[in-house]
């Protein structure tokens, strides 16, 4: 069992102003980006929605549809960055790669998880740690939160250039994180030469 004193635990100021108050740099400027990104994001929303619902009927494809289109257009109006120009075709191959690889981790973490919510008294200590990346790339540091929050028992709260806000319900729940685990992963595909 991890140390809880290891972590730094910090009070979050809540009047530091939320995700949306930071710039969306490198964001689609032109019409032709943002229908493109559009018609890109309804289609993968529209496929996403035909595997969770697994029917073909004409009304569930029409709300799919338009439940896709919906969905991806405030996404290009409010959440998207263009991260089109540093995602080549290898880094999103390994990025699927590492997502997949990312179930041998989740699952104990989810077990875990789900023995502490059935326990009487669970052995809970929730904290807020910072971790500070060694990543470079911006698609690096927001996959590597991604993967923290995907992990059962943390989430990625905050992440400002390099360092990592996470809540965790538990300090042993960031273990893979404080190991430098997911950061050597993605170091190995994100960060290599072009």
């Amino acid at each position: 069992r991890q140390n809880p004193s290891k972590y730094r635990r910090i009070l979050v100021d809540e009047d530091q102003g939320g995700p949306g108050a930071l710039p969306l740099e490198g964001a689609a400027t032109g019409p032709v980006e943002e229908a493109l990104r559009w018609a890109r994001l309804t289609a993968a929303g529209f496929l996403f929605w035909l595997i969770l619902t697994a029917a073909l009927g004409w009304w569930t494809v029409l709300l799919g549809l338009l439940v896709a289109a919906l969905v991806a257009a405030l996404a290009v109006r409010i959440l998207t960055v263009n991260l089109d120009a540093e995602l080549s075709f290898r880094d999103s191959l390994g990025l699927l790669l590492y997502t997949m690889g990312l179930v041998p981790m989740v699952l104990p973490a989810a077990w875990q998880v789900a023995g502490v919510v059935v326990r009487r008294n669970p052995p809970v200590h929730p904290c807020v740690i910072r971790h500070r990346t060694g990543l470079t790339r911006p698609v690096a540091r927001a996959a590597l939160a991604n993967s923290v929050t995907l992990t059962p028992g943390t989430h990625c709260v905050d992440l400002e250039d390099d360092l990592l806000t996470v809540h965790c319900l538990d300090p042993r729940f960031a273990e893979a994180l404080s190991e430098g685990v997911l950061e050597r992963r993605l170091a190995a595909i994100l960060e290599r030469s072009p």
